[in-house]
């Protein structure tokens, strides 16, 4: 899915936000496999109707690095 927005200086940007199931192969080639909870936590984002701001600050609290 594409979502042209304007920032402040009014350029038109595009954000892409990938499927489940495309977000899968690409991280296959990679090596990477979801867990069952991953999978949830993505699937729920459409439930939730999260922006792709919010999905992304939601996967860095629960996913990302905590400092050492």
């Amino acid at each position: 899915m594409s979502k042209a927005r304007a920032d402040k200086s009014g350029k038109q940007h595009t954000k892409r936000v990938l499927g489940l199931e495309a977000f899968e192969k690409i991280s296959a080639v990679e090596g990477i496999y979801l867990t069952a909870e991953m999978k949830r936590d993505l699937l729920s984002f459409e439930e939730r109707g999260m922006s792709s701001e919010e999905r992304t600050q939601f996967i860095a609290e629960k996913y990302g690095r905590k400092p050492a």
